[in-house]
């Protein structure tokens, strides 16, 4: 999968745009390294945006990575996720998000997500 991670100072957000296939291992080592940046940050002042569109659906295993990431997701301010375009990712994405107690928003447009964090 590749990653693209923006800063927009002006709005304290964060934008993910993530593409393709999650690999395991690779994703693993990813969410770890976002783990260790988190404390050094305002998360409760900041919100973050996640273009997941592009994604697609994941193996079985990587759910529970999923899972971890949406507990992450929730020391932000705002967490929205742009809906997959691709059914089966989308329908994977909102299964695992009540499990894990996700308390942010799916949208199906970057722009929807924009009009959530510049409240």
């Amino acid at each position: 999968m590749i990653a693209e991670t923006t800063m927009h100072p002006e709005f304290n957000t964060i934008f993910i745009s993530l593409h393709g296939f999650a690999e395991v291992t690779e994703t693993i080592k990813e969410v770890d390294i976002f783990e260790a940046q988190m404390p050094h940050l305002p998360l409760k002042e900041m919100s973050l945006i996640i273009d997941c569109s592009d994604m697609a659906p994941f193996k079985p295993e990587i759910l529970p990575v999923l899972e971890r990431c949406y507990v992450l997701y929730n020391s932000f301010k705002h967490a929205v996720l742009v809906n997959p375009v691709k059914v089966v990712a989308k329908s994977q994405l909102q299964r695992v998000a009540p499990k894990a107690g996700f308390e942010g928003k799916f949208v199906d447009t970057v722009d929807e997500a924009w009009a959530i964090v510049k409240v």
